[in-house]
């Protein structure tokens, strides 16, 4: 083949705003899609456990289960995307493609996870202040606006329902810690990593920002997980290392969580 023809043939990926569009939401709808199936194979396979009163139970302990379940199947989604949030985290060059994903990803928390921008960990620890701070300042915001415009969100109060079901230490270790890394890595780590290839970075911040605002699936948690979301981003992209919004994440969940359970 003549090395015109060859050229001929090349065809630049990701030109159009479709494919771009693609290329960033792919992962996105990748771990909806397994986190759905994962909840309905164990909400079908845990009743169906051959042992005595193994079905009372599960509709006794229903809520409990449902967030236990929730946060296993996020775990189990964000486990096929791990490859593509290594590659757009990555801080030191090439991913090593010769090492398995569990040893890459020991590799990342060992020396990419506080990245280079940071001066030992200050600067994440700071954004675990800013969390809370931020968490505490948007609850009360949001609720004082939706008592006044009397809104009420039955998705909301059922989600609710669901998280205060459960003991303090399995909701520290659900909310405190599952949600937020899982939940990190697949908006800010793959999505907002992804949307800087082709957009600048106020647009990435606002539409990760939503983005992360409707996966919430209720207007109260819409609200306030959009204005979160927009100061994970920014956190991230100021400290230029991913354990700043992981902590920041953290440790607005604690705040509310522990704060609403006690």
């Amino acid at each position: 083949m003549k090395k015109e023809d060859f050229k001929k043939r090349i065809r630049n990926k990701r030109v159009t705003f479709r494919e771009k569009a693609w290329y960033v939401i792919k992962p996105f709808l990748v771990y909806m899609v397994l986190k759905s199936m994962a909840m309905l194979t164990l909400a079908i396979a845990l009743p169906a456990i051959p042992i005595s009163g193994m079905t009372e139970w599960v509709e006794t302990n229903s809520q409990l289960l449902s967030a236990v379940v929730n946060g296993v199947s996020s775990l189990i989604a964000v486990a096929f995307l791990l490859n593509d949030f290594l590659k757009e985290t990555a801080t030191e060059g090439e991913v090593d493609i010769d090492a398995g994903i569990p040893r890459q990803l020991l590799a990342f928390f060992r020396k990419g996870f506080l990245g280079y921008g940071s001066v030992n960990g200050v600067g994440p620890a700071l954004c675990a202040g800013g969390g809370a701070v931020a968490a505490f300042v948007l609850n009360q915001v949001i609720l004082r606006i939706m008592a006044l415009l009397q809104i009420g969100s039955a998705r909301y109060d059922s989600v609710e329902a669901i998280q205060y079901s459960v003991p303090l230490w399995l909701g520290i270790l659900l909310y405190g810690v599952i949600s937020p890394v899982v939940e990190e890595i697949v908006f800010r780590g793959i999505l907002y990593n992804r949307m800087k290839r082709f957009f600048g970075i106020p647009a990435c911040v606002i539409l990760t920002a939503v983005l992360f605002g409707v996966f919430h699936a209720n207007l109260p948690q819409f609200v306030y997980g959009t204005c979160m979301g927009i100061l994970l981003a920014l956190c991230y992209e100021r400290e230029k290392c991913f354990a700043a919004p992981v902590f920041f994440h953290m440790a607005a969940n604690l705040f509310v969580f522990i704060g609403s359970f006690l």
